[in-house]
């Protein structure tokens, strides 16, 4: 097989993309043998812990012989924010390549919106760590058209979570679709700010007929100011606060049939009002694998 690029995150820990496990739209049965091509080009035989479908991560173990370099993180990416992708070739030569993090979101009824988008001419850089001008870690790049990224603080909220309790969960929130305030034109942003006096939230695109948010009255166009009581502005920091709350409930120890409230703040730009909604949401496994 190909040697995946791979973000080292400890002597025997590495983060890689789930796709080693996963290709053309199946999960690999038997689960192959992975082979870990490290810096000085000595080659380690890699175990698989766990992988996520969601996250698309996987993380492995190894057995080195030399001190592996440990990573800096830094914190999450900003739109607009200049990167650098280091990747390595099937001779274990590094590169970086230049890239920028684009104003860009990707309504898909809140699956997947962790994900931000990249620039430039980067190439197949498949798990890859993407690092800021001070060389610290701030997410970890997936290939596509545009290149995609996940937050370092999504992927080490998710490891964190299943150290400690073999699951990662996250809220259910199913039938909304929506864009962010801040990555409007700047025409239409300012035009949303003087006539309704808001300048940031989510933009509901679309809300699944019969749905749970239908039915506590969230429509088309409504502004999202906040979620349980707190401002997010951006996709991928929403996702982070999705996680904080599947943290809370594994540390809980509630039933996987729990629902909980979810308070909202919603403007209705045709009645010119905010509403207070409560939005009941069950959590979920977000398709976590551990390998046997």
């Amino acid at each position: 097989m190909s040697f995946a690029d791979a973000l080292a995150l400890s002597s025997v820990g590495i983060l890689t993309s789930y796709h080693i496990v996963y290709q053309m739209g199946t999960l690999l049965d038997p689960k192959p043998k992975i082979h870990v091509r490290l810096p000085n080009k000595s080659v380690s035989e890699g175990q698989l812990l766990f992988f996520n479908g969601y996250y698309n991560i996987a993380l492995l173990e190894i057995t080195a012989d030399f001190p592996l370099q440990l990573p800096s993180f830094g914190s999450s990416p900003n739109y607009g924010q200049e990167v650098f992708v280091l990747a390595r070739d099937k001779e274990s030569f590094l590169s970086a390549r230049h890239g920028t993090i684009v104003w860009r979101d990707e309504p898909d009824l809140l699956s997947g919106n962790y994900r931000m988008f990249l620039s430039g001419q980067l190439g197949g850089c498949n798990g890859a760590p993407v690092i800021d001008h001070d060389g610290n870690v701030i997410g970890m790049s997936f290939s596509g058209r545009p290149t995609k990224l996940v937050s370092i603080s999504t992927i080490l909220t998710c490891i964190e979570m299943w150290m400690k309790f073999r699951r990662i969960a996250r809220p259910i929130i199913h039938g909304l679709s929506l864009r962010s305030l801040e990555l409007l034109d700047v025409s239409s942003r300012e035009e949303i700010s003087y006539s309704y006096n808001i300048d940031s939230g989510y933009i509901v695109d679309v809300v699944q007929f019969d749905s749970t948010a239908e039915k506590v009255g969230i429509r088309r166009g409504d502004v999202i100011v906040s979620f349980d009581e707190l401002g997010v502005h951006s996709l991928p920091k929403l996702e982070d606060l999705l996680l904080s709350l599947g943290w809370e409930f594994l540390e809980r120890g509630l039933d996987a049939s729990t629902v909980v409230d979810f308070k909202l703040e919603v403007y209705d730009p045709i009645g010119h009002c905010t509403r207070s909604i409560i939005l009941p949401v069950g959590f979920c496994d977000a398709k976590v694998d551990e390998s046997e």
